[in-house]
């Protein structure tokens, strides 16, 4: 089966055709989706703009579960950057052409990329998805490029994330207290609501301690509801001994 690589660069007004190697190269940053979202009365997805902090601009999403999975890449240390509705791929099955497009490209330094559909669990399974998933691990495997399927983790963690993601733009106060809040951790763990006491007025430093979180300075179990009995420790430094 041969595919074909539909890609829409920034300014351009129709998507350009190419290799599906390409993808091993192509630079997210310049990437527009690659097609248009439908904004109906009466839709039934939630669809809209992701200010991302690790793409530096916005992403479109067509649904909220698309939205949760953008604010995961946002807080995962070990990617990089990420573009959404990147590529649609298009082959020929007899007379027919088919095109499916994915979700989301995703480049992880020192890895290899990663194309994500974003669905429920529920639907991973579905017979009517599984020509086009098919078609996706054909087409990328040879060439390189992961494919997966993405759902949402367990419930404490995704309310965990969502909340911290407010948090995720350097709150004003930061630089006053990021020296007090590491100081304090890298003495003993503290929880949340001893350690906003301690190193200044709460109203001011849980901001702080959150965006910290965020920025992985500091670390919890976020399996487990954030709360101010939640256990905070500093994150440990390359070389830094236990």
């Amino acid at each position: 089966m041969t595919f074909t690589l539909l890609y829409r660069p920034v300014g351009a007004l129709t998507a350009l055709r190419g290799d599906v190697s390409l993808l091993r190269s192509l630079i997210t940053s310049n990437l527009e989706p690659v097609r248009d979202i439908p904004n109906y009365h009466g839709q039934v997805n939630r669809i809209g703009w992701y200010a991302s902090t690790k793409t530096g601009n916005h992403q479109r999403f067509e649904s909220g579960l698309e939205r949760l999975r953008m604010q995961f890449l946002d807080f995962d240390a070990g990617v990089a950057t990420f573009a959404a509705q990147p590529f649609t791929l298009e082959w020929s099955e007899g007379h027919k052409i088919r095109r499916y497009t994915p979700d989301l490209l995703i480049i992880r330094p020192g890895r290899t990329r990663l194309v994500e559909d974003v669905k429920p669990l529920k639907f991973h399974n579905s017979p009517r998805l599984q020509p086009a998933l098919e078609a996706a691990r054909d087409a990328l495997g040879p060439i390189g490029v992961e494919f997966e399927l993405w759902a949402p983790p367990p419930p404490s963690m995704v309310r965990n994330i969502q909340y911290l993601a407010g948090y995720r733009h350097r709150p004003a106060g930061l630089m006053t207290y990021l020296s007090p809040l590491l100081t304090l951790l890298r003495e003993r763990p503290h929880t949340l609501a001893e350690l906003a006491k301690r190193a200044g007025p709460p109203a001011l430093t849980r901001p702080a301690i959150y965006h910290l979180i965020w920025d992985h300075r500091i670390e919890l179990d976020l399996t487990r509801p954030l709360s101010h009995t939640t256990v905070l420790t500093a994150t440990r430094l390359p070389g830094e001994a236990a």
